[in-house]
């Protein structure tokens, strides 16, 4: 157990170092992503001056009138060409649709990306982020957000996606879960 401690610690403190080696940039983008019953759009843009490091900006639009806004700066780690990955703090804020239900979780999580050609068209990604109670405010006790995609260049500048999303509060005075989203969801994105 203790190995395993010193691993993630050593992890931790190497990724900034490790950031500074990415050397690809890519510039903006936007996404749409539809489900049967969630909407949700992204937009991902490099911090000026930074190698690596992205701002990502979203809002989440649930059929039942849950509404969330997100935006995070994700830090890139350099792990090769056929690899991405990123690592950072995610802010969300949920008005639920139920009064009173309000949300605000500050999260960790990363972001990796494995591409299965070396012309970078095809890949699949996952997305982790996490928000324990001492950081989630309101009617929640903790926040999880999991996704997973397959994504495909159909075009210069346009990238399809498919995958599926876990994303969830747990709430407080014994509240139970609630689930934004668990579902398959289909996406566009493109960039700018």
């Amino acid at each position: 157990m203790r190995k395993w401690i010193f691993a993630s610690v050593a992890l931790l403190i190497g990724v900034p170092a490790a950031a500074q080696q990415v050397e690809e940039t890519s510039g903006p983008a936007a996404e749409l992503a539809l489900s049967n019953d969630t909407l949700s759009a992204r937009y991902l843009s490099e911090v000026d001056g930074s190698k690596g490091t992205r701002f990502v900006g979203g809002v989440f639009l649930g059929e039942e009138r849950d509404l969330v806004l997100d935006a995070g700066m994700m830090l890139g780690v350099d792990l090769g060409r056929r690899f991405d990955f990123s690592v950072g703090p995610k802010l969300y804020a949920a008005l639920l649709r139920d009064e009173n239900e309000d949300v605000m979780a500050m999260s960790l999580g990363a972001e990796i990306r494995f591409y299965f050609d070396p012309q970078r068209r095809f890949a699949l990604s996952g997305q982790a982020f996490y928000a324990p109670d001492i950081l989630s405010f309101g009617s929640a006790d903790n926040l999880v957000d999991l996704s997973a995609r397959a994504e495909m260049q159909v075009a210069e500048d346009f990238m399809a996606f498919v995958g599926m999303r876990w994303f969830e509060f747990d709430l407080t005075n014994n509240g139970g879960e609630r689930t934004l989203q668990e579902e398959l969801f289909v996406g566009l994105r493109y960039d700018l």
